[in-house]
């Protein structure tokens, strides 16, 4: 009995010591704002999404988080939509950097707008990476291969049906996926190999999913991209919105994590996820459930 009570003493001390370390990088974590000014339709609060989202700054404010990441999806429709919700961001403290990505449903706006996507999220490309205290974030674009953003990215839509046809007989075959093409791919492959060059750790962001494997909202060609990252000690994390049940699932000491999408709740969802050398932490927020990540395992 000493004994048990004195390991649990090591242990309770091990931890205590664990929990006073200061995380090496602190990020905001928001999925799916998708906001609209429409009416309530089931569980989707289109026009709560605004005091969510200020919420949430608030509370990255109030944590001095290190960056904010958002993970596609800012509004539902109309251009218009933008106006509304993009200048929250701006309440971020000085110092605090915000980063988007595309989402399937920040293309319901207007055709002729879709050139104007980039410059209104203040997104440098369609995918970009940034580097932090050592570690590398790889931003993807799941819209790359899609019906509803070929125009942008100027696809023929026999080429977005090729990719389309990777999903043939499964349940993400939806139009409202996507799929990541050739050339990211290839560049995908080039910044992983340069982050194992500079010892860097990875994190990717996604709008769309890849695991698990029966999730209807997976890339097309979800498989593809699993063969380009796991094996590769250096990715600890893939982190994605579109599925707003949210999701989790660890493969191969590779953590995938789908937020719980802001839209789906009336009270809210968001994260702070902080980063420490052995294990991500992410605390959450309204639906969004908290979770430990064991790195290396």
């Amino acid at each position: 009995m000493k004994c048990q009570l004195l390991t649990c003493f090591i242990l309770w001390i091990l931890l205590m010591a664990c929990s006073t370390k200061e995380p090496l990088l602190t990020i905001g974590l928001v999925a799916d704002p998708q906001y609209a000014d429409k009416p309530t339709a089931g569980k989707r609060y289109y026009g709560e999404s605004l005091w969510k989202l200020e919420e949430a700054i608030d509370t990255f404010n109030h944590y001095q988080v290190d960056f904010v990441q958002t993970l596609g999806d800012v509004i539902d429709v109309k251009w218009e939509s933008f106006d509304a919700v993009l200048p929250i961001y701006e309440q971020l403290d000085p110092g605090i950097e915000s980063y988007q990505l595309l989402g399937n449903h920040d293309f319901d706006v207007d055709a002729k707008r879709f050139g104007e996507l980039l410059g209104k999220l203040d997104m440098p490309d369609y995918y970009y990476s940034y580097a932090k205290q050592g570690w590398r974030f790889i931003v993807l674009d799941a819209t790359d291969y899609a019906y509803y953003s070929y125009l942008l990215h100027g696809h023929d839509t026999t080429e977005v049906n090729r990719y389309y046809a990777y999903a043939d007989g499964k349940p993400n075959q939806q139009r409202w996926n996507g799929a990541i093409g050739e050339a990211q791919q290839n560049w995908l492959a080039q910044q992983l190999d340069s982050a194992t060059m500079l010892d860097q750790k990875v994190i990717l962001f996604s709008h769309l999913p890849l695991r698990p494997l029966d999730d209807p909202h997976n890339l097309w060609n979800n498989e593809q991209i699993l063969k380009l990252i796991e094996g590769r000690p250096n990715v600890v994390a893939y982190i994605n919105g579109h599925n707003h049940a949210g999701a989790y699932e660890v493969k191969d000491g590779i953590h995938y994590l789908t937020m719980f999408g802001m839209v789906d709740t009336e009270d809210s969802s968001y994260g702070i996820l902080e980063i420490y050398q052995d294990r991500l932490v992410l605390k959450g927020y309204g639906n969004q459930e908290s979770l430990m990540m064991v790195l290396g395992g």
